[in-house]
């Protein structure tokens, strides 16, 4: 594995473990934002080690999971997954959208995507071995 891909790995299971950390003191909405983030930098790994160039500077996880050269591999389930954590990734964003993506992250929600999350990161790094 080339030393670049090693690190996009490396934040990426940083980002994960925040996403716990933040599940478990009840930070639901930003648990989202590092799940998004874990997904975002994995398939930035692959797409380094495949093509060993800089990712795309983009946050949408299905547009880099294409651009990684993965997106004929995902099912329905898959690609809805990457739909939906694609909206948690928080740049800046107004109040009342803070509001809203607030509402949507129950902890059963967050949960889900937290266990979805794991399972495509690990997906996503069996690819990379």
């Amino acid at each position: 594995m080339k030393p670049k891909t090693h690190n996009w790995l490396n934040l990426a299971q940083e980002d994960f473990e925040v996403a716990g950390y933040l599940f478990n003191k009840k930070k639901y909405l930003h648990c989202m934002f590092f799940c998004q983030q874990t997904i975002e930098k994995t398939l930035k790994a692959v797409y380094h080690e495949k093509y060993d160039k800089t990712p795309p500077r983009k946050h949408d996880l299905e547009s880099l999971a294409n651009a990684a050269g993965l997106f004929s591999q995902l099912d329905e389930r898959k690609a809805d997954f990457l739909d939906i954590l694609s909206f948690y990734y928080i740049e800046s964003r107004y109040a009342e959208d803070i509001e809203l993506l607030v509402k949507g992250c129950t902890r059963s929600t967050t949960l889900s995507m937290l266990k979805q999350t794991e399972e495509f990161y690990e997906w996503l790094k069996s690819i990379l071995r």
